[in-house]
């Protein structure tokens, strides 16, 4: 970590302020910003720690530097569908469908790696959307690591159905349809960005077993299978992963 303490407390600062505000704010000054994954990761923490929030799961983004980047997914903003969420708090309204893994019993810190099977065993598989938000005013110019810092620009996560023989699933070739309002706004098969959402869970676990493991009812997300689509202010979204498990929310 590069990050002095004077700049992770104006950063950590500002995004406490954004998110008690409502109120969008500009990248972070170069006095400030993070300028590593581990100085990014920091500042998330921080956050969270400064929000009072529980750690109610975490999502995972693509590698930066051969490292991976995580985010958390506060306690506050972790939903059951069908859920309802006031447009005001996430004003980008931006929706992906996603297959996360809710972890039913605990993998605590320890030394030795976990295997995928021991992975597998303690989680459970379930249809999910991701509501994208971002505390920065321009979300598509905010620089990467200023995003992760701000939880990997995660507004909520809703959690949905999932079958009773889930492992029975190929989770790299299911079909999925994303609807707004009733219209069919994406349809495809498989799109994970790794095919498995699986493989980088692993990953995560045996990332978070130097700091504090996983702990039961925590989520974990690895990527969307639909890319990322807007609704609008009083639209419902619904995501249908065909013979798997359905997730929906509300923008009231």
């Amino acid at each position: 970590m590069t990050i002095t303490p004077q700049a992770l407390e104006a950063a950590t600062r500002q995004l406490v302020q954004a998110r008690a505000s409502g109120q969008r704010i500009a990248p972070f000054d170069a006095a400030i910003a993070p300028t590593t994954l581990a100085d990014a990761h920091a500042i998330q923490d921080a956050t969270v720690a400064r929000l009072e929030e529980r750690v109610g799961g975490w999502k995972v983004a693509a590698p930066v530097g051969g490292q991976l980047a995580r985010g958390v997914i506060l306690g506050s903003r972790l939903l059951a569908s069908p859920a309802r969420l006031p447009s005001s708090l996430v004003p980008l309204l931006a929706v992906e469908a996603e297959i996360a893994f809710r972890f039913d019993r605990g993998l605590p810190a320890r030394a030795a790696a976990y295997s995928p099977a021991e992975v597998a065993d303690a989680a459970t598989a379930v249809a999910a959307i991701e509501v994208v938000d971002s505390r920065f005013a321009d979300y598509g110019a905010a620089p990467l690591l200023d995003r992760i810092a701000d939880c990997v620009s995660n507004g909520a996560f809703v959690v949905g159905e999932t079958p009773a023989d889930w492992r029975a699933h190929d989770l790299s070739k299911l079909e999925v349809t994303l609807c707004i309002d009733g219209k069919e706004i994406v349809r495809s098969v498989g799109g994970h960005p790794t095919g498995d959402p699986m493989l980088r869970t692993v990953e995560l676990v045996n990332l978070l077993r130097s700091a504090g493991g996983i702990r039961p009812g925590q989520v974990v997300t690895t990527g969307t299978y639909t890319g990322l689509n807007r609704a609008g202010p009083g639209q419902t979204v619904t995501v249908d992963f065909i013979g798997f498990g359905k997730a929906e929310v509300a923008f009231s």
